[in-house]
């Protein structure tokens, strides 16, 4: 079969990250004998500069095609809607060109990112003039993570303002031939919605190390990380002022943070101070990234539950590199590092409890240990990219519509 998947947001071949979700469907796909086109932006949603890989190439027996679109600053703002508006009308326009040209075959299966939201109302006229099925995967709550956009005690308003927003959801979940999601929460979300398709989840996968060596480093100091985007809406500022009070008081404790985004300035600034106990290396290849994580002891997830998030790309990396996992977020997250004994929780925001979080391990090496054992054994059983994106393929090779 022919399979187009379009996602604006993962890394692509030829730029250094590692590969997420829709590089590793691609190689599962093609391991399965189909031809693939992998449809992104031109816009790189990490870094947030223009992607420099060229527009139309080919990578790992699959097809890579940009589209172009707006930039945009922030990851909750109307520029962002705006980026995503233009990019699936641009993305409908080229993917009819390239066919009625002969470029590109009709696909017999389009596999769709959620967000963006208007992607389904393009995909479903394609799917009209082509037969094509359509599968929609669910990677984050849209419209329900910009309902921050509001004051805290006015939230609620959100179902009201964002109808517009939520009957595009409720179109794609309804209509499509098959939804599946990265986390139980998100497929409730969809039948919550009256999605009428059969659901499939599969977690977010990543690729396991051969083996759980740790890079070598000071056994003294409490090594934290934190990989992944560094936008406005994390609790980043509690774990670095978590950080300087505890070193600042004598604990042996230190941070590394691998990212970028618009706290990255600050963040710079602050590990350039005299004695920081932070070091920030900015974006990093996945080859030193993975250098990164096998150096430090545990991973921050610094998240509020009121992003929507369920289970972020970062648990993933941070289980797969052997890493105890301090947790800000409630529900699901907090629900696997608990039934694997992988980690802690503090509460978003508040900087003693998440100093009180970093101090268990320090105090007590055995928990951190075991916890670190409990991760990687979580990685294993419910992470592992070599089991979810083979069975992911199957999936929508079978998907056969209401």
């Amino acid at each position: 079969m022919t399979i187009w998947i379009n996602s604006p947001f993962d890394a692509l071949p030829g730029e250094g990250g590692r590969p997420m979700r829709y590089w590793l469907l691609c190689r599962a796909l093609v391991a399965a004998g189909h031809a693939v086109v992998l449809w992104s932006s031109d816009f790189h949603h990490v870094t947030k500069r223009r992607r420099t890989v060229a527009h139309a190439y080919g990578a790992e027996g699959f097809q890579v095609r940009l589209v172009p679109t707006l930039t945009y600053a922030s990851n909750v703002g109307w520029r962002r809607w705006r980026s995503h508006a233009r990019y699936a009308g641009t993305w409908a326009r080229l993917a009819r060109e390239a066919v009625a040209a002969r470029e590109l075959t009709a696909p017999d299966r389009i596999v769709l990112s959620m967000p963006p939201l208007g992607l389904y109302a393009e995909t479903a006229r394609m799917r009209r003039a082509w037969g094509s099925r359509v599968v929609v995967d669910v990677q984050d709550a849209w419209p329900e993570t910009f309902y921050r956009l509001l004051p805290r005690g006015v939230r609620w308003l959100g179902r009201v303002l964002f109808l517009r927003a939520r009957g595009l959801a409720r179109r794609a979940y309804r209509g499509a031939d098959g939804v599946t999601a990265v986390s139980e929460r998100y497929a409730r979300l969809a039948r919550e919605y009256g999605c009428l398709p059969k659901v499939g989840v599969f977690p977010l996968g990543c690729r396991l190390p051969k083996s759980d060596a740790r890079a070598e480093k000071d056994g003294e100091k409490l090594r934290l990380c934190y990989a992944g985007n560094l936008g406005n809406t994390y609790d980043i500022s509690t774990v670095v002022g978590g950080v300087d009070a505890l070193a600042a008081d004598g604990w042996p404790v230190a941070l590394e943070v691998a990212g970028d985004g618009p706290q990255g300035a600050w963040l710079s600034e602050t590990a350039a101070r005299s004695g920081s106990p932070v070091t920030f290396h900015g974006y990093l290849d996945d080859a030193r990234l993975q250098t990164c994580l096998r150096s430090c002891d545990v991973g921050i997830v610094p998240m509020f539950a009121s992003s929507w998030v369920a289970v972020p790309n970062k648990v993933a990396d941070y289980a797969a590199a052997g890493l105890a996992v301090i947790n800000g977020l409630e529900g699901e997250t907090q629900a696997l590092l608990e039934r694997y004994g992988a980690g802690v929780a503090y509460k978003a925001g508040d900087g003693p409890s998440f100093i009180q979080a970093v101090q268990r391990y320090v105090k007590d090496r055995g928990l951190l240990e075991r916890h670190q054992l409990g991760a990687r054994r979580l990685a294993e059983e419910r992470f592992d990219a070599e089991k979810i994106y083979p069975e992911m393929a199957r999936w929508i090779e079978d998907v056969t519509g209401r």
